[in-house]
C-alpha cells in the first residue's frame, strides 16, 4: 500500500467513523413531518411528500428521485399494531445471516423468509408470515396500479435489522433483483434517528429522508437509488420483493431490465451491465456488460460513470486503459460521487493515466472525504 492510498483509505475511515458516531438526535420522524434541513444535522434533510390518488387509493408521493427514476409512494398506517408488534419481536428473536451485502459487500444481518412466493420452513416465523401475507393482500393490489404490473406477484420476502456495533447503513443502491419494493418499517420513528432515504444525485447531500412510521409502508420499483443510514438507535424492517410475473419469480429471472433498458432506461441499462458482468441473471459476458454500462454512462447515470471507470481501469470487456478510466472517473467525480473522486485524488497522485499533479490530488481528495457516510470503493487491485 503506498503513503498516499494510506492517506486516502484514512480519510475514508474517518468519513465512516464520523458517519458512526453522529449522536445528536432530531426526536424521531415523526409521519410526514415537513421537509428541511436540520442545522447541526445537514444530512438529515427530509423528502417532501404530496397527497395523490392512484387508481382509487390515496397515498403519499414522493418526487424528489434520481435520474429516471418513477416515483415513490408512502401509504401511511396500512399495517395495525397487532400485526406489527408481534412481528418486530419476531425480528428480534429470528437468527441473522451475516453474509455479504452486494451493495458493499459488509455483513448483512438479514434472514430470507420467503423465496419464490413460498415461505421458507424452519426460518418463516408465523408472526412474520403473517406480516407478509397482510402486505400481499393489502399492498399488491396498489402496486399493480400504481406500477401498471397486473401479473406482478410477491416473490421474496427478508428481515433487516440496523443496530450499533453491527450495521447501520446500506449505501445507496438499486434493487436489482426486483421489480418493485415493498417496505414495512416494524420500529417505531421514536427508536432510532435517520432510516430510509433516497438519494436523486451522486453526492450524499443529495440525500433525503423519508419520515415513516412503524405500520407505514413504502413502495418503490428498482429505479429508485435509496438506501439505509441510521444514526442513533436500532431499526427494524420487512421487505418484499415483488417480480413482474408468477414465471419470472419462480425462475428467479429478471426480463423487465431487458425491456426497460431496450427502450433508452439508463438504470435499467447499468443493471443490465451488472447481470453480465456477473453472470447473475444473464450468462456472464464482459463485452455485453461494458457495452450496456456504457450506455448508461454516456446519458448521463452517475453509477454507471463510475461502474465504467472500473471496467476500463481493470481491462473487462476492453483492453486496460487508465486514460480512458480516468475519463469516466472524472465525469462521476464531477457529479459528485464520493469513490470517483478519491481514485480521481490517487490517479493524479500516483500519475496513473495523467500526470502527476498534486495539487489536484488535494482537490479531489478533500471533495470526497469530506462527504459524510461515503463508501470507498473502486478497482480491485486498490482494494488489496
Amino acid at each position: 500500500m503506498t503513503a498516499f492510498w494510506s492517506y486516502v483509505a484514512l480519510g475514508a475511515a474517518l468519513v465512516a467513523a464520523a458517519a458512526t458516531s453522529a449522536s445528536a438526535s432530531i426526536g424521531g420522524l415523526g409521519a410526514y413531518a415537513p421537509a428541511g434541513r436540520h442545522d447541526d444535522q445537514p444530512w438529515l434533510r427530509k423528502v417532501p411528500l404530496e397527497p395523490t390518488e392512484v387508481g382509487g387509493s390515496w397515498a403519499l408521493l414522493g418526487r424528489e428521485t434520481g435520474l429516471t427514476a418513477q416515483p415513490f409512494y408512502v401509504l401511511p398506517s396500512q399495517v395495525g399494531d397487532d400485526i406489527v408488534a408481534p412481528a418486530l419481536q419476531a425480528a428480534k428473536d429470528i437468527a441473522m445471516d451475516d453474509h455479504n451485502d452486494e451493495a458493499d459487500w459488509l455483513p448483512a444481518f438479514e434472514v430470507y423468509i420467503m423465496e419464490r412466493g413460498i415461505p421458507l420452513r424452519g426460518v418463516a416465523i408465523p408472526e412474520l408470515v403473517t406480516a407478509v401475507e397482510k402486505l400481499d393482500a393489502q399492498i399488491l393490489p396498489f402496486v399493480k396500479r400504481a406500477y401498471r404490473c397486473s401479473e406482478c406477484v410477491s416473490c421474496t420476502a427478508f428481515v433487516r435489522r440496523y443496530l450499533p456495533e453491527e450495521r447501520l447503513r446500506v449505501p445507496a443502491h438499486f434493487d436489482v433483483t426486483a421489480f418493485t419494493t415493498i417496505i414495512l418499517p416494524l420500529s417505531p420513528s421514536g427508536n432510532y434517528t435517520g432510516g430510509f432515504f433516497v438519494q436523486p444525485g451522486a453526492h450524499v447531500n443529495s440525500r433525503a429522508f423519508v419520515p415513516i412510521e412503524a405500520g407505514d409502508v413504502i413502495v418503490h420499483d428498482f429505479t429508485l437509488n435509496h438506501g439505509v443510514e441510521v444514526h442513533k438507535g436500532g431499526r427494524y424492517s420487512l421487505v418484499v420483493w415483488i417480480s413482474e410475473t408468477q414465471s419470472a419469480c419462480d425462475g428467479s429471472r429478471t426480463p423487465w431490465h431487458a425491456n426497460r433498458a431496450m427502450q433508452g432506461d439508463l438504470v435499467a441499462q447499468h443493471i443490465l451491465g451488472m447481470m453480465y458482468g456477473q453472470g447473475n441473471g444473464a450468462p456472464q459476458d464482459d463485452g455485453k456488460a461494458l457495452d450496456w454500462t456504457l450506455r448508461a454512462a454516456e446519458g448521463g447515470l452517475v453509477n454507471a460513470q463510475f461502474s465504467a471507470g472500473t471496467m476500463i481501469f481493470e481491462g473487462r470487456g476492453t483492453e486496460a486503459n487508465e486514460t480512458k478510466a480516468l475519463y469516466w472517473y472524472a465525469q462521476a467525480a464531477m457529479a459528485g460521487d464520493a469513490s470517483a473522486q478519491l481514485i480521481l485524488s490517487r490517479m493524479y497522485a500516483e500519475g496513473v493515466g495523467t500526470h502527476m499533479d498534486q495539487v489536484k490530488a488535494d482537490y479531489w481528495y478533500r471533495l470526497g472525504s469530506s462527504q459524510h457516510g461515503a463508501i470507498l470503493m473502486g478497482p480491485s487491485r486498490w482494494a488489496r
